[in-house]
């Protein structure tokens, strides 16, 4: 392993274990002062430049590699193509590292998915550590990461906007809300950071909440009111105009991992307790659990009256939600590692391991996976 990599693992994995203990924004500060990972940040950041470009050589030697070989699929076998047949071969291969055959990079089959086959448009790479979260709105990608910052981005063009950094450890989740104009962070340090749209300004945080006592994993925005998810086993209800505590939702036995809104009443919330919990927002009252095999559930994401939950074991969990009842209906299973993240469209769950890979699965067609994307380097997390 490259010295500088070890150096950044063991700085993350030394934070990790304090913030861990700690978690409140006042201690992480004074941590950080006395650090001497901190000394450490200039040959850290030099030595990433260094890596980026040794991956970007990597890339275009992979893409060249899946290129010959779908052009040896493509020939079927014939030994001594004429050069008209070679070219013909080619105009059929994509230049798009993120389009190829089975073994390498994108497998593609039947699909109900109404969007056409996924290629990467565009590789965005500002951030000099670690992506933690993202959030997309009205054209716009933001983008937390380990080092504390959320970049915002135009997703069409790939411009980075606005980098702000109001949190000094890793960012794991970010929410929009287009009525206040403002978005929220939150991550390791426990806080959640608001934040105006007004980009003008040298520093657009307009405040600071700080009533979580564990790190924050998971936001969303739902009927007027921001919900956060913490390891501290709560789920907070926030008004995103007064920013006021509404709410505190107390009944899982360990720590909250991520949630997902159902309609403007309800919310589904994911435990290391190994349930699902289901919530009537306007009571604050747990009116469904779902055990998940004595295994950490990471996340969840709502579709089609069909609630997905990915565990700690790899295994994606399908369940058929009515009147706040649930009935199994089938496991996914395909990914070699957990899988940290889950969104559904119409038609299609895509999941995201720490396998490195993202895969789409046909919700409407025997749950099938027609689709596996290659072409992050690292583990998707959180």
């Amino acid at each position: 392993m490259d010295v500088t990599l070890k150096v950044a693992l063991l700085v993350q994995d030394y934070l990790m274990t304090y913030v861990g203990d700690a978690g409140t924004a006042v201690s992480v500060k004074e941590h950080m002062q006395t650090c001497i990972f901190e000394k450490l940040k200039v040959y850290i950041d030099s030595n990433n430049t260094k890596l980026e470009k040794l991956e970007k050589i990597v890339m275009d030697q992979q893409q060249e590699i899946s290129k010959l070989r779908r052009l040896i699929k493509a020939s079927k076998f014939n030994m001594l193509p004429s050069a008209d047949d070679v070219a013909a071969i080619q105009d059929g291969i994509t230049d798009d590292p993120a389009i190829g055959d089975e073994d390498e990079d994108v497998y593609l089959g039947l699909s109900s998915f109404p969007h056409g086959d996924i290629a990467c448009q565009r590789t965005i790479s500002q951030h000099k550590c670690g992506v933690t979260s993202l959030a997309f709105s009205r054209g716009l990608i933001y983008a937390g990461a380990h080092d504390g910052s959320t970049k915002i981005f135009n997703a069409d063009t790939g411009q980075m906007i606005k980098d702000l950094n109001g949190h000094q450890v890793s960012v794991w989740a970010l929410a929009v809300c287009h009525e206040t104009e403002r978005f929220f962070s939150a991550g390791s340090d426990g806080v959640i950071k608001v934040w105006d749209w007004n980009f003008n300004q040298p520093n657009a945080c307009v405040k600071t909440l700080t009533q979580h006592s564990g790190k924050i994993y998971g936001m969303v925005v739902s009927g007027n009111k921001l919900f956060s998810a913490s390891s501290d086993k709560t789920v907070k209800v926030w008004d995103p105009i007064t920013l006021e505590n509404l709410a505190t939702f107390t009944g899982h036995t360990d720590g909250v991992n991520n949630l997902i809104a159902i309609g403007d009443d309800k919310l589904a919330t994911a435990g290391s307790d190994s349930t699902v919990k289901i919530w009537d927002v306007t009571t604050g009252t747990c009116i469904h659990t779902i055990s998940c095999n004595s295994s950490e559930v990471l996340d969840v994401a709502f579709g089609d009256n069909m609630l997905f939950a990915s565990t700690n074991d790899a295994v994606i969990h399908v369940y058929n939600i009515n009147d706040n009842h649930s009935t199994a209906i089938s496991t996914l299973a395909g990914h070699n590692w957990e899988v940290w993240q889950l969104e559904y469209t119409i038609g299609a769950l895509f999941s995201a391991s720490f396998d490195h890979t993202i895969k789409r699965w046909d919700v409407r067609n025997r749950m099938i996976c027609n689709a596996t994307l290659k072409g992050h380097q690292g583990k998707l997390d959180r």
